[in-house]
């Protein structure tokens, strides 16, 4: 059976839907996965994945329609669409020209189970035996992440994050001078740290002592450096999707985002936000903050540090 399934971002989000993408394969599917630039790294290395497809978005309604209109998808036997925007669902029907099964769908609906990763295998109609995202490393990564960090214990900081082609979701960041705290309390233990994270990154965590390797690496160079660290700790963003893939024990802290809603239960060590606003997210769109209380300043740099101790002592 020829499937299209259809991702189009973000990265972390598409780390989620490997294990329902990879159980499509298992089960003799054809899979081509039409995606956006930034879940792109994603999809090129999920093994038996038989092609991609690069469309635009996000872009404006012209441009996506000039885009369909040369690029129609036929040939396909099915259409899995894992999101849960409508417009995206009939989008779907008119590139494809099939029945689309999607989260978007009033009868597929999303959200209906937790964590997102078992609903993309519901949606897909698939067991999936394991929702530990996808995302193999190649030996030429783990030599180019080695060359940084030799053979001493290290942890990666992802003190940055909640980008991507979408949106910029500052509340799901906390405060840097607490990452610096952080960071200095690492050192002390006998770690060297190493800060992870994009280009647009870099001047921010700049104040947090460590190597600061933001837009230094690929995609899969990050996914080798915190595959080989000791802890990885970080806002709830893409890297800290790639230190469970990694097998790499993870803090990860909590805002407006639930964890019960992203990843699986025993996967990370979360760190949640107070307020009684929090979460106000599960996996869409943020419906924006009223500004009235700060969930990530809410989390207190003595429970992060309480916590990190526990996790190191294990």
């Amino acid at each position: 059976m020829k499937t299209l399934v259809v991702k189009t971002h973000a990265f972390g989000d598409s780390l989620l839907a490997t294990p329902a993408v990879a159980a499509l394969i298992a089960g003799g599917d054809r899979v081509t996965v039409l995606t956006g630039p930034s879940s792109l790294p994603v999809w090129k290395r999920l093994p038996g994945v038989e092609g991609l497809v690069e469309s635009p978005a996000p872009c404006s309604a012209v441009e996506l329609l000039w885009w369909s209109l040369l690029n129609r998808q036929r040939g396909f036997d099915r259409v899995i669409h894992f999101g849960s925007s409508n417009s995206v669902f009939r989008w779907l029907g008119f590139l494809t020209g099939r029945k689309v099964v999607s989260g978007g769908d009033r009868v597929t609906g999303f959200g209906v189970v937790r964590p997102a990763a078992l609903d993309y295998c519901r949606i897909a109609g698939v067991q999936c035996s394991s929702l530990k995202p996808l995302f193999p490393v190649t030996p030429s990564e783990l030599e180019a992440s080695g060359r940084y960090t030799g053979e001493d214990p290290y942890v990666v900081l992802a003190p940055g994050g909640a980008r991507n082609a979408r949106d910029f979701v500052p509340q799901k960041r906390w405060p840097m001078s607490r990452w610096a705290e952080v960071s200095l309390y690492l050192q002390a233990e006998g770690y060297r740290i190493f800060l992870a994270g994009g280009m647009l990154d870099n001047a921010e965590i700049s104040s947090v002592s460590g190597i600061n390797l933001a837009g230094k690496l690929s995609w899969g160079e990050t996914a080798a450096l915190i595959s080989r660290a000791s802890l990885f700790a970080g806002n709830d963003s893409g890297p800290a999707h790639l230190a469970v893939a990694g097998d790499t024990p993870a803090l990860v802290l909590f805002g407006p985002t639930d964890p019960g809603s992203l990843y699986e239960n025993g996967s990370i060590v979360p760190v949640c936000g107070t307020v009684s606003c929090s979460p106000c997210y599960a996996n869409s769109i943020f419906p924006g903050c009223t500004g009235d209380e700060d969930c990530m300043i809410s989390i207190d740099t003595e429970r992060v540090l309480h916590t990190l101790e526990g996790m190191l002592q294990k």
